[in-house]
């Protein structure tokens, strides 16, 4: 159900604009609810540096800071949290690198917070960003989400809101779904959420440029309950590339998707910090930016995993939108698409194909 597209990048005035005027907004803010954000970074990445825009979002997240351990002292009441995790690969070497041991663990903490919340009587809003193997991690925590609310019952005082940025499970294409008759592999245990009755938005964001198979780098399109709301696109850039700190169109991008995705879902943030700001432009700058990629001729392919095979990610040579965001950015800025190349023109750029 990852194809039921929600596309929308949100209403009103523009993405910087609703950026700064959100802070006060959201979850956290009712009495008796927590807004509880977490942020979980790729295999190799630490959080105690800003080497991505995962890191850098724990920083411009308004929260009381939790421990990665789940080990806190303190008295939980409504407001807002958050929970920062490096790199499985970070966290737990060269296992968490091959194997993403580690992932479930972080995910044992994040819910043992929840749970804590929950016993405290109150209703706890969690809002999910993961790159990567962190992403994996994202599908995961679904799952131990759906195995707390059979054992709590509490699902009317629980919803989960899920961003996962390029979700790589970390194995080849032809062994998940030839050779894995056990569904051991990552891609396999994480293939499938579609229980997990506490999802509320879920969006998956897939930059289009392919690294070496020898990377083990193919991205998981996941199936999810028919009952959440699910936005899947397309993207600028190479994998965690596209999150890196210089202002171009593909970060600018990820940064604006992150960014609204946080803050449409309550969490509170502070862009006024020096990275937050360069990458922080206006939606007229952006579109500027995106209309110019769309303008370059670049066609590629990037093999995924899926539950049905030849799923592909795509750059065509044309397209009237370079994506969905692009669509949904000019949309809202009532501007209106490049003339159309001609009935054989793709809707989008850059999309998804089989």
């Amino acid at each position: 159900h990852i194809w039921r597209s929600a596309c929308t990048m949100g209403s009103g005035p523009s993405l910087h604009c609703r950026a700064m005027s959100r802070q006060g907004s959201g979850g956290g803010d009712v009495a008796g609810e927590v807004t509880f954000t977490v942020l979980m970074e790729g295999t190799s990445n630490p959080m105690n540096a800003v080497t991505t825009q995962i890191a850098l979002f724990s920083r411009l997240c308004i929260a009381e800071p939790l421990p990665f351990d789940g080990k806190t002292e303190q008295k939980l009441s409504a407001g807002h949290y958050k929970a920062s995790f490096a790199g499985c690969g970070v966290s737990h070497g060269m296992v968490g690198t091959l194997f993403a041991v580690g992932l479930r663990e972080q995910c044992e903490v994040i819910c043992s917070y929840v749970e804590a919340f929950l016993a405290e009587g109150l209703s706890v809003k969690l809002n999910f960003v993961g790159l990567s193997r962190g992403g994996i991690g994202g599908l995961y925590l679904a799952q131990q989400l759906t195995d707390l609310v059979e054992r709590r019952g509490v699902q009317g005082n629980l919803v989960a809101n899920l961003l996962l940025f390029d979700p790589v499970p970390g194995n080849l294409v032809w062994m998940a779904r030839f050779l894995d008759w056990g569904g051991q592999m990552n891609t396999n245990q994480a293939m499938d959420v579609s229980a997990c009755p506490v999802l509320g938005r879920v969006v998956v964001l897939y930059p289009y440029e392919p690294l070496p198979a020898i990377a083990f780098h193919a991205p998981l399109v996941a199936t999810f309950p028919k009952t959440c709301q699910v936005e899947a696109d397309v993207i600028l850039g190479c994998h965690q590339g596209a999150l890196w700190l210089r202002p171009q169109a593909d970060t600018c991008l990820s940064f604006a998707r992150i960014r609204d995705f946080l803050q449409d879902c309550g969490s509170k943030l502070d862009c006024s910090k020096s990275l937050a700001r360069e990458l922080n432009v206006p939606d007229t700058h952006l579109a500027e930016l995106l209309e110019e990629e769309l303008g370059r001729a670049s066609p590629q392919t990037r093999c995924a995993h899926a539950a049905s095979s030849g799923m592909s990610i795509v750059r065509h040579d044309r397209g009237t939108y370079l994506n969905r965001s692009h669509e949904a950015l000019l949309r809202r800025l009532k501007h209106q698409p490049r003339a159309d190349a001609g009935s054989t023109c793709p809707k989008y750029m850059l999309d998804f194909a089989r």
